[in-house]
């Protein structure tokens, strides 16, 4: 099981370097339903993992292709009730990237319909009501491009995200959604300042300077875009060239190496 977290570790690696042929690669050996035992952290990462290319753009979206259905299939086919809202975020996440929102939109209702009801000790009860809920309340307004919904559900959680489990890793498909929702609904100044403390947290990430190029380019500041890209590529050379030489994982998770181009 860790052996899979860990190679999606690596996969974020990949998507950071600007790699997304080798982030499929990586998904379609050890992290898709039908090649991993499907346990549930196993589909945790698989939905993060495919998340941050839905939010990437229509060019990731064709991409990452049919990979969502079986996803949510194997989410589906678990049938776990309200356990673990960190959990039911992520089959919310796979519903919408296969297209099924009134599926991932029957999920929050059935969780909405169990957190009106009390439940004394359960921990799980506080964690689906205050962050389980608005969060896939605002993944559901971002996929059907209500921008500005799904940034006043998120940005009152910013600082609470942490209470419902999960790695920084692992929420950050969260943050970024905040970030892409600002720019798509046109919030300049928040997406300013949401990247601006990204910058802060981690100035070597290729993400975070693209964004700041996205930033710019809305706002008409070309020369500012075009510096910030430039600082994006040479920040994602070294990565690039990293897996040039690297393998992908074999069935059993082994490294293979990678085909030469053409």
């Amino acid at each position: 099981m860790m052996a899979v977290h860990n190679w999606w570790h690596y996969a974020l690696y990949a998507l950071e370097a600007g790699d997304t042929g080798r982030v499929l690669e990586i998904y379609d050996a050890v992290l898709d339903p039908g090649s991993s035992a499907g346990l549930v952290l196993e589909l945790l990462d698989a939905a993060a993992l495919l998340w941050r290319l839905y939010l990437d753009g229509d060019e990731a979206r064709r991409a990452v292709g049919e990979r969502w259905g079986p996803l949510a299939d194997a989410w589906a086919a678990r049938g776990d009730g309200p356990h673990y809202a960190f959990n039911d975020t992520h089959a919310v996440m796979a519903c919408l990237g296969a297209g099924r929102v009134r599926e991932a939109e029957a999920l929050v209702a059935d969780r909405t319909e169990w957190a009106d009801r009390p439940h004394p000790g359960v921990t799980n009860h506080t964690m689906t009501a205050e962050i389980g809920l608005p969060v896939c309340r605002a993944l559901i307004a971002f996929a059907r491009g209500r921008y500005e919904e799904a940034v006043e559900l998120l940005l009152p959680l910013r600082g609470r995200l942490h209470t419902f489990g999960g790695s920084h890793a692992q929420r950050d498909a969260v943050e970024r959604t905040l970030v892409e929702a600002a720019l798509r609904a046109r919030r300049f100044d928040l997406a300013r300042t949401l990247l601006s403390e990204r910058l802060s947290l981690r100035p070597t990430s290729p993400y975070n300077w693209l964004g700041q190029a996205r930033l710019a380019d809305e706002l008409g500041r070309a020369a500012l875009a075009a510096t910030a890209r430039d600082k994006a590529m040479d920040l994602a050379a070294p990565g690039k060239r990293a897996l040039a030489q690297a393998g992908t994982p074999g069935a059993a998770g082994a490294i293979a190496p990678r085909p030469a181009d053409g």
